[in-house]
């Protein structure tokens, strides 16, 4: 495995470069705070490892959450004979060398032995990027052997972004999504076209966000929402003159959305709805809401016949849909609202079909009116064009072939569907022929098999003496 010299120097550099910045570890502790557990110890008898202290509750099942009444923290319940249970976190650094910015990944494992936890850090991979945070290098540890407290990296594995790639044996593929110290975050940044975006901010609100991302497409609408504590909106382009113009919303609604700081899904639900519930932004951010805004459905009303049901929503979508191709008024409120909505939906559906297999046979009836100039027999077979849905439904159940799939590929002209017959026995299954550009593209007899010599015979000399006229 080559690795250019100018690359084994950048690397070496970086190594007596980089050091873990002050307040970094306290950070970490922080964090591996959270990597406890509530155990039972018996009915109604719990332990918290965090502040190591015994405490009664109530029956709470395992998997839970419980809240320590003495440290107030919150953790899951688990069982008293658990033993080496891991926990873990990943927490990047932002670094800079030179021209180079260096996101630095660590992870934080919390491994609980019976007794308490202890918690090994080990820095596992980085990612090298230029000024304009475009990514350069991986460097990834394939082999980690870290103990207590903190571990180097090795460069036993790297990623090129360039003509070729390597792949090493990675302990972990690196991702994007980290929680980020943002202790020396402003300082790193000083000084660079990224100095104001205010990334420090956010990382002291927001965890698990990529940083790369937001810094490589950064414009000053990052910094604008971080700045208005809408830190879910890093990375959403803002564009406008004023707040309503760039959010959909009048001011007034900034406390609102600070308080439940909205993500960008919520707030495309916000921007239809313009009311203040939470409850109902959250339900409709994860419904699909085109069909609904298409016929400017009211969200309040629609909810009085769904209760907050999503499967029930994706009915009512399919519901405005066959509705509105079946031509009915979209503006009355009869219509928009239903008192049953999976039983106007069924009924619509039923409709949708009927109607679709009428279309379906009357344009299969012209096909046939088309095609029945092809008809042809001699003294053994006789072929003819399929005349119905009915007929090619009746041909794929007694040749057990998928043929009636082929009805709507029929109707639209693009293959032509003809049955083979003996001519003693017309009504009766024998070959089902496709055919297209005036050639036989497909013979098959009963369950797909070939078809005779005999029979191929007569359909070649019907293909050059009829289609090929």
């Amino acid at each position: 495995m080559y690795i250019k010299k100018d690359d084994r120097r950048l690397f070496r550099e970086l190594d007596e470069h980089l050091t873990l910045p002050k307040g970094f570890l306290k950070f970490v502790d922080k964090i591996s705070e959270r990597h406890n557990l509530i155990i039972k110890k018996g009915t109604g008898k719990y332990f918290c490892t965090h502040c190591r202290s015994f405490f009664e509750e109530k029956k709470v099942r395992v998997n839970e959450e419980l809240r320590c009444p003495n440290c107030k923290m919150k953790y899951q319940v688990k069982n008293g004979n658990l033993k080496n249970f891991d926990i873990g976190d990943c927490v990047g650094i932002l670094d800079k060398y030179k021209d180079y910015f260096v996101i630095r990944y660590f992870e934080i494992l919390s491994t609980y032995d019976g007794d308490g936890f202890r918690y090994d850090l080990c820095e596992y991979g980085r990612k090298i990027f230029n000024s304009w945070f475009r990514e350069e290098f991986e460097i990834i540890n394939s082999h980690i052997y870290s103990g207590l407290g903190y571990c180097g990296i090795r460069h036993d594995g790297y990623l090129y972004d360039s003509s070729w790639t390597y792949f090493s044996s990675y302990y972990r593929d690196l991702g994007n999504s980290l929680i980020f110290y943002p202790g020396n975050m402003k300082k790193v940044l000083k000084g660079t076209r990224y100095q104001y975006s205010q990334m420090w901010t956010l990382a002291k609100h927001k965890e698990y966000f990529d940083l790369s991302q937001l810094l490589h497409l950064y414009d000053d609408s990052t910094e604008f929402v971080i700045k208005l504590k809408l830190y879910n909106l890093a990375g959403y382009q803002i564009r406008g003159k004023n707040f309503e113009e760039r959010f959909g919303v009048s001011k007034d609604f900034l406390p609102f959305m600070q308080r439940h700081d909205i993500t960008d899904d919520e707030l495309t639900v916000l921007k239809y709805y313009k009311k203040k519930n939470i409850k109902v932004i959250r339900y409709f951010s994860e419904v699909d809401l085109n069909e609904i805004v298409r016929y400017h459905v009211d969200l309040d009303s629609l909810l009085k016949l769904t209760s907050y049901s999503k499967s029930m929503n994706h009915e009512y979508a399919d519901y405005l849909r066959f509705a509105d191709q079946l031509g009915y008024n979209m503006k009355d409120k009869r219509i928009l609202y239903p008192k049953d909505i999976k039983r106007e939906h069924d009924r619509l559906y039923k409709m949708i079909e009927i109607n679709r297999d009428k279309i379906l046979n009357k344009n299969i009836s012209k096909r046939y009116k088309e095609l029945k100039c092809n008809a042809y027999h001699d003294n053994t077979f006789v072929i003819f064009p399929a005349k119905s849905v009915e007929s090619l439904i009746k041909e794929s159940k007694e040749q057990d072939n998928c043929v009636k799939t082929y009805a709507s590929k029929y109707a639209a002209g693009d293959s032509d569907i003809y049955f083979m017959r003996l001519l003693a026995n017309p009504n009766k299954s024998l070959v089902t022929v496709e055919v297209k550009n005036n050639k036989v593209v497909q013979q098959r007899t009963k369950h797909n098999d070939s078809t005779t010599d005999e029979q191929k015979v007569f359909l070649r000399k019907w293909e050059k003496e009829v289609l090929n006229a």
